[in-house]
């Protein structure tokens, strides 16, 4: 974790201090697999859905890691965006950096999909999926 791109982020108004709580955490963390349970079930008869279960699991799973580090993202707009800054100073030198990384592309191929209709194809679902499964592993391995 870089500490110093998280206080950035913190100096910059991006992330507020919270209480930690990191038995909510580990709520999210559940939901998060579940998320990803539902998003495999769903893709042959909604990709879309499926599609949105990913990004969920992977959004969860780093707001679950933002709650046990005592963090929020911070007010005003754009808060998966703030998210995803999040992800990749946590975990951008690690191992996983990369899926961190893909989260934002992922984020902005969901907002497509709510916002604009964007036909989703299996392709789309599979990189999503694959982004979130890194990323709920990732920290899951962090917060144990």
């Amino acid at each position: 974790m870089s500490r110093a791109d998280i206080e950035t982020l913190v100096a910059g108004g991006v992330l507020r201090r919270t209480m930690s709580d990191r038995e909510a955490a580990a709520r999210e963390l559940v939901i998060a697999n579940q998320h990803l349970a539902s998003s495999q079930l769903v893709a042959d008869v909604d990709s879309a859905g499926a599609l949105v279960l990913a990004y969920d699991a992977a959004r969860k799973a780093i707001a679950a890691h933002m709650r046990a580090n005592g963090l929020r993202v911070g007010a005003g707009e754009g808060g998966y965006a703030k998210l995803a800054r999040y992800g990749v100073a946590a975990f951008g030198d690690s191992a996983a950096g990369e899926h961190f990384r893909m989260f934002d592309r992922v984020r902005r191929v969901r907002n497509s999909v709510q916002y604009d209709a964007f036909a989703v194809e299996d392709a789309d679902v599979a990189f999503a999926r694959g982004q979130a499964e890194a990323i709920v592993a990732a920290v899951e391995a962090d917060l144990s």
